[in-house]
């Protein structure tokens, strides 16, 4: 008990200093972790094991919650495309650094498997926390990780099985597909039934939000497969809205408590290895790391996305994955792999982990934009002057479209979703797909010469780059929160402070705002 303790207090001493720095929290964790584990103050490594399981159960639990099949929408199609392809890319890429590297080849495809899937509980906790999951990039990677998630349970009992034979490997398949079939029938009929037409209480609703868990965790042990899939799968079938917003609730609070336990304890387990298996550990972390973003950039923009949300996609995408820990720890287990390649995984693991938080930001975004070569390739064909320019059309901005097309005002629309891109176009509705904060793409859309602009933008840094840009043109922002508002406010801007604005209130804060423009007595080109 001294030792879960002194794990907690050095959790609370990793989030407590990442809070300090203004900085993400995982890396600060591991780091309690490694430290903890030099000075000899963890508790025994078979306890901190079961500590790492029961922390990344709960945790991918919560995670699965996030991934609603429907919540991916249009962009299905792309996510089957990137998802499929990244698998077989970086298990190829593994696999040959794996030999050229000296592993056996039973060694080299458990390596394989480990490199191919991305962290599902560290990218959508990103993604909350930048509140960009409904984001058409946000959407993909949801789609992608619950695409790779189901590989690597369907692929583990084909390797674990492999030694035993074909009618091992058989049943064990059966079993992943058996438990993935419970998951689909229970999030597109039952759970809607228990959760919201039963009226549960709070105390309820958690016992079965658990019971469910529980009964997971039975099904996949009765079926040999590892416990930390059928928590996956138990989550994903609470996934279905508004089913998931319920059961978030109820499990926010244990969510930041088993991340600590996880990340401490996947640091006190932290083995450095040999300078060779170090080598070996940095060019495997090099494969992810550099394959995965150019790899989902260019996937993701042939499939229809912009420039700015595929090289998003990518970085948010460029680490292992937990379920490479459980692989793993499963072959380890059959000894099918010695605790050198455990370590090796774990290091890929930690170190591309840790990197996500710094590399998956606007900074590297945007520089990478810079060298993006196909990056201008947008343009409108005819320049407008004096127009609406309205940036994003999704949910809230298309009643709002309609009520300035209906009421007679030229608009051109910027959104980097090629669904909505389609859909306008198919209106002929004047619009550019891209980002509306990139530069290039507001000089295309003669933004300064806009009559008023109205951004549904959520990210604030996205906003006062629209702001500086085009200086006094009259600018309406939607906004979430206060302190936003207030920073919108201070740059110039109009906020609205409404989650979802109806479109008769931001047409009548559009004309205020055309008042307010006037009243200015800026230059505006007259309209044909």
């Amino acid at each position: 008990m001294i030792g879960i303790a002194i794990l907690l207090a050095g959790a609370a001493v990793g989030f407590g200093l990442a809070k300090w720095l203004r900085l993400p929290p995982i890396p600060f964790l591991i780091l309690a972790g490694v430290t903890l584990s030099l000075v000899g103050a963890l508790p025994p490594s078979d306890l901190l094991e079961d500590l790492l399981v029961l922390g990344l159960t709960v945790l991918v639990f919560v995670a699965g919650v996030e991934l609603n099949p429907q919540r991916v929408g249009a962009q299905r199609a792309a996510a089957m495309r990137v998802g499929f392809a990244q698998f077989a890319a970086l298990g190829a890429l593994g696999l040959v650094a794996a030999l050229a590297l000296g592993f056996a080849l039973v060694e080299s495809l458990y390596i394989a498997l480990a490199l191919t899937a991305s962290s599902t509980l560290l990218v959508v906790r990103l993604l909350q926390q930048r509140q960009q999951l409904f984001e058409p990039f946000g959407r993909l990677v949801i789609g992608v990780l619950l695409l790779q998630d189901l590989l690597v349970i369907l692929l583990i009992p084909v390797l674990m099985g492999a030694s035993a034979g074909p009618r091992a490997v058989a049943f064990g398949m059966m079993g992943a597909v058996a438990m993935i079939g419970l998951t689909w029938v229970l999030l597109r009929w039952v759970t809607p039934f228990l959760i919201i037409r039963l009226g549960l209480d709070e105390e309820s609703l958690l016992l079965t939000t658990l019971a469910v868990l529980f009964v997971y965790l039975g099904l996949a042990n009765l079926l040999g497969l590892p416990l930390i899939a059928g928590a996956f799968l138990a989550g994903v079938s609470l996934s279905p809205f508004p089913v998931s917003g319920i059961v978030r609730a109820q499990l926010n609070s244990l969510s930041d408590f088993f991340l600590a336990i996880f990340f401490t304890a996947l640091g006190g387990l932290l083995v450095f290895p040999s300078l060779l298996g170090m080598f070996h550990a940095l060019v495997l972390a090099l494969v992810v790391v550099l394959a995965t973003p150019p790899l989902v950039t260019i996937i993701a923009e042939r499939s229809g996305l912009s420039a700015r949300p595929s090289i998003e996609g990518g970085l948010l995408l460029a680490q292992t994955s937990e379920f490479s820990l459980v692989v793993v720890l499963q072959a380890w287990a059959l000894g099918h792999v010695g605790e050198e390649i455990f370590t090796l995984i774990t290091l890929v693991t930690v170190a591309t982990m840790m990197l996500t938080p710094f590399l998956a930001t606007d900074r590297v975004t945007w520089r990478l934009m810079a060298l993006h070569p196909l990056r201008h390739k947008m343009r409108i064909e005819r320049p407008m002057a004096g127009h609406v320019l309205l940036l994003g059309c999704g949910d809230n901005g298309m009643p709002l479209l309609e009520t300035l097309l209906i009421a007679g005002h030229e608009v051109l629309v910027i959104d980097d979703d090629p669904a909505v891109i389609a859909r306008l176009l198919e209106g002929e509705v004047p619009c550019i797909r891209g980002d509306g904060s990139d530069l290039d793409v507001l000089r295309a859309s003669n933004a300064r010469g806009a009559r008023i602009i109205i951004s549904t933008m959520g990210r604030p840094m996205d906003n006062r780059a629209l702001l500086e840009h085009v200086d006094s043109v009259p600018v309406l922002v939607r906004v979430f929160h206060t302190a936003d508002a207030e920073q919108i406010r201070e740059l110039g801007g109009t906020p609205i402070l409404y989650s979802r604005a109806a479109a008769d209130d931001f047409f009548h804060w559009l004309g205020q705002a055309e008042q307010v423009g006037l009243d200015r007595e800026r230059r505006v080109r007259p309209r044909d």
